[in-house]
């Protein structure tokens, strides 16, 4: 299985808004009017002048920036610098770490047939394979004290394939809702909370107090320079089991072109490509850990059941946007895959195949 709410989700919106502005270009087409008739002005209040040298910061081509997997990142689509300036600033006059709002996510993955192995003992279960979909929608507003409130409703599928010779059903669904404050990404630090309610279950009967699952974060950030964040925090994940785990790391921007995510629970190193049509293009790799469960109705066991699935996902994926729609393709391997009840017992599952495909806007 892969991520229901991808970890990296939770820093994106930060990472970006305190990145240093990208020099590739924005689709608007340089030296062209704004829409509203007007100049681009820049933070500092001067107009924009399209005629300036590549020198002059507000005179070069407006930038674009980089708001894939989150929704809620992103700066105005018309300037598109990532600048660190006080407050709020939207419309075409300044920078906005966060696009405020409403946003969709919509992503779809296939995890081909494998080979499990019952546990204790190890004997053949049958071969297993997964179909997910996970939708997210999400609105970002400011608040009065000058935090940043975002309100996700989600909702996943995951269809089950097997195993034959273990007893599972072929579906399972969840209805959750993450609730995030943030400061704004403009200073030195900056803290994300989080909370996420949900009810996983394959909705055969009624429901348990083993359906529902309450999930927290906390992450404190640490920007020390235009090339260098550091994140430090840790995630409650409730499933079969309690887990607390550690939401840390490091992110590096060298230049203009490369990004590197040192971050647990998922990293990213990511490279850009260029422009391809009004879409710009991003090469990148990533590694990720995950735990989702559901609650499920076994045969042979009395009461409801709880299924609880642990992996590590290593991918390499092309992404690209034009500032209003992103979009992404990636595949790569699945490995260290187990399956585990509640009531006991379980099945491990043969390192695999992996493959999704998503569109934000």
């Amino acid at each position: 299985m892969t991520t229901i709410y991808t970890p990296s989700e939770d820093f994106d919106a930060i990472i970006r808004g305190q990145s240093p502005p990208p020099t590739y270009e924005e689709s608007v087409p340089f030296g062209t009017t704004p829409p509203n008739g007007g100049t681009y002005a820049a933070p500092n209040g001067q107009p924009f002048d399209p005629n300036a040298g590549a020198g002059n910061l507000y005179g070069s081509p407006p930038a674009a920036y980089d708001p894939f997997l989150t929704p809620g990142a992103g700066v105005d689509p018309y300037m598109g610098q990532q600048m660190s300036v006080p407050g709020y600033s939207g419309g075409l006059n300044g920078p906005q770490p966060y696009r405020f709002g409403w946003s969709s996510r919509y992503e779809f993955g296939i995890l081909p047939k494998a080979r499990t192995y019952v546990q204790p003992g190890g004997a053949p279960g049958g071969n297993f394979a997964v179909f997910e979909t996970d939708i997210d929608l999400t609105y970002t507003t400011p608040t009065r004290n000058g935090w940043i409130f975002a309100f996700s409703p989600q909702f996943d599928y995951r269809g089950w394939d097997g195993p034959q010779f273990v007893s599972l059903p072929g579906k399972g669904f969840r209805f959750g809702s993450d609730l995030q404050l943030s400061t704004p990404a403009n200073g030195l630090w900056s803290v994300q909370l989080g909370f996420t309610p949900a009810l996983a279950s394959d909705l055969a009967k009624s429901l348990s107090s083993n359906a529902w699952q309450f999930d927290a974060r906390v992450v404190l950030f640490f920007r020390p320079s235009d090339t260098w964040m550091f994140a430090a925090g840790a995630a409650y994940w409730d499933r079969v089991g309690d887990y607390v785990i550690p939401y840390a790391g490091a992110v590096w921007t060298p230049n203009d072109l490369w990004e590197i995510r040192a971050m647990f629970p998922k990293s990213r190193v990511s490279r850009f490509l260029g422009n391809v049509g009004d879409k710009s293009v991003w090469l990148y790799g990533s590694f990720e850990y995950d735990i989702e469960a559901f609650q499920v109705e076994r045969a042979g066991v009395v009461g409801r059941d709880q299924v609880e699935f642990k992996d590590y996902v290593m991918m390499i994926g092309l992404r690209g946007d034009n500032g209003c729609m992103s979009m992404f393709l990636e595949a790569g391997g699945i490995v260290k895959r187990e399956a585990d009840f509640r009531s006991g017992g379980g099945f491990d599952i043969k390192d695999g195949f992996i493959a999704r495909f998503g569109v934000q806007f």
